[in-house]
């Protein structure tokens, strides 16, 4: 048993337990009608935390963070998709999930510890995240298999940079030149377009699209 003060009497001092045979100071008001001043220790009373509570608020504090990485890791991705370093931003995408899964879990926890069900509003916020979650996953997944599909010889496609660098990209895309051919020399490339193949011994003859 705890005690349970009630509101019209002064907050009690942290911590207090009141002594076997106690008794409140009789210059303290009455209680409410029907108050007791002794409650079973799973009882939570008002702005005590209790587990359920705690949990609740892990699982969304841990939500939010969870999506915030995955998201700035797979927008990440598929902005740098063109790039070696894109790899590198999985990384937050993977963080991302093993935090909506920590949440998930904290959330069942504070369930069956007797937290209350999601609100409408929370449960609204839940599926806008899940939602941004599985559209830029999958964004990200296939911006990511399509660069890696992307070959430098014949058949490649190229676009050419503000900076005049040529820039190998899917041939699915806007591209500009196309290689028709891998050559020992420049001379034989028939519309005089040409780049240096990646064994550094070929040229690639070009088609403009």
């Amino acid at each position: 048993m705890k005690f349970n003060p009630p509101p019209n009497w002064p907050a009690p001092p942290e911590g207090f337990r009141p002594e076997p045979g106690w008794a409140p100071d009789p210059s303290l008001p009455a209680p409410p009608p029907g108050w007791e001043l002794w409650v079973e220790d799973d009882v939570a009373l008002p702005g005590e935390t209790t587990d359920a509570t705690r949990h609740y608020k892990q699982a969304t504090t841990t939500f939010l963070v969870g999506v915030a990485f995955f998201l700035a890791g797979s927008i990440s991705t598929i902005v740098t998709a063109n790039s070696k370093s894109g790899f590198y931003w999985w990384g937050g995408m993977v963080i991302g999930l093993i935090g909506l899964a920590r949440a998930f879990a904290a959330y069942r926890s504070a369930r069956k510890e007797g937290a209350p069900s999601l609100s409408g509003l929370a449960k609204g916020v839940v599926i806008v995240g899940l939602v941004l979650v599985l559209g830029t996953g999958i964004g990200a997944a296939t911006s990511f298999i399509s660069t890696a599909s992307i070959t430098t010889g014949t058949g490649s496609c190229w676009i050419v940079d503000e900076d005049g660098m040529a820039e190998a990209v899917s041939c699915d895309s806007d591209y500009q030149f196309k290689a028709i051919s891998e050559v020992s020399s420049a001379d034989e490339c028939p519309q005089d377009l040409y780049l240096e193949a990646d064994d550094e011994d070929g040229i690639l003859c070009l088609e403009e699209k």
